[in-house]
């Protein structure tokens, strides 16, 4: 009985690998499933990599393609391409909290408030985005009939910790009073990066 059914495996595997190498369109490291009744897509395509923003976590999945000759070029692009995506979200959430801030304390400084306390935060945030490392991949398709591959980076920035490097590095430089009320700050920050999610 466990030899037939060993068989059968080996049987699948085998199957699996002829179909990959013996396809001429490209092959992707993802899966595919059937779209929802209505959808104008006749696939959908899940990335490897991909993750959703969650309440703890900032998340992006970077995608490259070129030649399997260049595959360090490709995970290279593929990270920066996710850091972009994951910037953006970052920003986006960052000038939420300044509004929601501002509106909360009637500050009368206005735009040159927002400015200041936007400018001290994007600082960091692109700091973070520099240090970010890959927490999934690189992972690559197999190579197509031109010789292309699609490489997948996934990358996770931790909430928390960036509301606190933010907040720290505006009370350190004393921008727009935020020192005199940094737990506040801080702890509002934190909540509305929490809501945020970028899909």
């Amino acid at each position: 009985m466990k030899k037939s059914y060993l068989r059968v495996a080996v049987m699948a595997a085998f199957a699996g690998v002829m179909m990959t190498g013996c396809g001429s369109s490209k092959q992707a490291a993802g899966n595919y499933s059937k779209p929802a009744p209505g959808s104008p897509f006749s696939a959908v395509y899940e990335a490897p990599c991909a993750e959703l923003d969650s309440d703890e976590y900032f998340t992006a999945t970077g995608i490259a393609s070129g030649s399997k000759n260049r595959m360090d070029v490709l995970q290279t692009s593929a990270l920066t391409n996710a850091q972009n995506i994951v910037r953006q979200k970052m920003q986006h959430a960052y000038k939420g909290v300044i509004d929601d801030y501002s509106s909360a304390i009637g500050n009368n400084n206005g735009t040159d408030y927002a400015a200041k306390v936007e400018r001290g935060g994007s600082q960091i945030i692109m700091a973070v985005i520099n240090e970010t490392k890959a927490v999934c991949g690189p992972k690559f398709s197999a190579v197509d009939d031109r010789g292309d591959v699609s490489c997948y980076v996934g990358i996770r920035i931790s909430k928390k910790e960036l509301a606190k490097k933010i907040t720290n590095h505006l009370a350190k430089d004393e921008v727009a009073g935020i020192r005199e009320d940094e737990t506040n700050f801080r702890k509002r920050m934190e909540e509305q990066f929490s809501k945020f999610t970028g899909e």
